[in-house]
């Protein structure tokens, strides 16, 4: 379906429209149909954050 939304619940990309909800996009794993933007930037997407905090770590145990 849809690639660049993501399911809030369960984080999956595997959406469907569901014919018995008058086509409403839900969840093909959990059913919930809360979805957000995928982000594709490093910046935003919270790896620069672990990899901030991993490199502190780094830093502290040397």
């Amino acid at each position: 379906m849809n690639t660049n939304r993501v399911c809030l619940n369960c984080g999956s990309s595997a959406l469907v429209s569901d014919r018995s909800l008058g086509g409403k996009i839900i969840c093909s794993k959990c059913g919930s149909s809360s979805f957000k933007n995928k982000s594709s930037s490093f910046l935003k997407s919270g790896k620069l954050i672990f990899l901030v905090i991993g490199i502190a770590i780094l830093i502290i145990l040397i």
